[in-house]
């Protein structure tokens, strides 16, 4: 099997394992993504330490990342951060979303352009507000994307904690949030085993998953209490639930669902619960409309 290693959202096959990868080009993949997940920039000295890269092989990456806007040196701090190079990457994914639209097989080609990745965010992206407004919780929407779980639509909420690990077109460690687990669970069994022979149990959180036969008896779980949580399985002091959002014809084409701190969940659970699986058949009930009516308003 190939061995992983992680910084957060950024995972390699290690050094040995495959003769055609660039080493240079995985450091300094792995310090960009590292630098991601701290805002507030890091030192040449910390980054060195925290991916174990020498000093000075690390100051070649980073004068490299510098020279070609990836990175930018804050001029008094001289930690690094993020250059203007990276929005104009996201600007052009996010935009490649929607022309580069792939999902399961379908029997009918115009019913299945109805329900792209892109065609859903348009349509649902007001009940996803809705939802933030009623729970004051970020509320995120996901779909499968060339055989990956991909994040297609977040919404925040201003008091509530943001998970920094997600974004609009993240993928990976589906079986550690509710969303993959949802879209995961309502898939054949057979797509299920070869998926989890290709996506190993990696712990992504200090509560993941990582014993299959748990994992496929959490997925049957799903299925029959109709929505998913996610108990610090993801990531620390989080958690989430999930809920499916039906087709017409009954397949299940994308999640939605909410994250916030493990307190709630022991206080408000059930409401929780109820405004999720509200807002998915909400959802449900919109794509059931043709696509160029208004979409559904949720009353509170």
């Amino acid at each position: 099997m190939v061995k992983q290693f992680q910084v957060e959202g950024f995972s390699s096959i290690s050094p040995g394992e495959k003769g055609d990868l660039l080493h240079s080009v995985q450091r300094a993949l792995r310090v960009l993504s590292l630098i991601a997940e701290r805002p507030e920039g890091l030192s040449a000295r910390e980054i060195s330490k925290i991916l174990g890269i020498n000093i000075s092989t690390c100051y070649h990456i980073l004068n490299t990342l510098v020279a070609t806007e990836f990175l930018d040196r804050h001029p008094q701090t001289q930690v690094y951060l993020l250059g203007p190079q990276i929005p104009f990457l996201n600007n052009a994914f996010v935009q490649s979303l929607a022309q580069q639209e792939s999902g399961p097989s379908l029997e009918d080609d115009l019913w299945a352009n109805a329900f792209t990745p892109a065609s859903l965010v348009s349509r649902l992206r007001s009940i996803l507000f809705s939802l933030t407004s009623q729970t004051q919780e970020p509320s995120y929407m996901a779909c499968w994307r060339y055989g990956e779980v991909e994040l297609q639509a977040i919404v925040e909420a201003p008091q509530a904690p943001k998970v920094t690990k997600l974004y609009v077109g993240y993928r990976g460690q589906a079986h550690s949030h509710a969303l993959g687990k949802i879209l995961l669970a309502y898939s054949e069994p057979a797509f299920v085993d070869r998926y989890l022979d290709m996506h190993p149990l990696l712990p992504s959180g200090p509560n993941t998953i990582v014993q299959r036969s748990r994992f496929i008896d959490e997925l049957n779980d799903i299925v029959r209490q109709g929505y998913s949580i996610d108990r610090e399985e993801f990531t620390s002091n989080i958690c989430c639930i999930a809920a499916p959002i039906f087709a017409p014809r009954g397949q299940v084409v994308a999640a939605l669902g909410i994250s916030f701190a493990p307190d709630a969940l022991t206080k408000r659970s059930e409401w929780l619960i109820a405004q999720v699986i509200r807002a998915a058949n909400h959802a449900r009930a919109e794509l059931r409309l043709p696509a160029a009516r208004l979409p559904v308003t949720i009353r509170h």
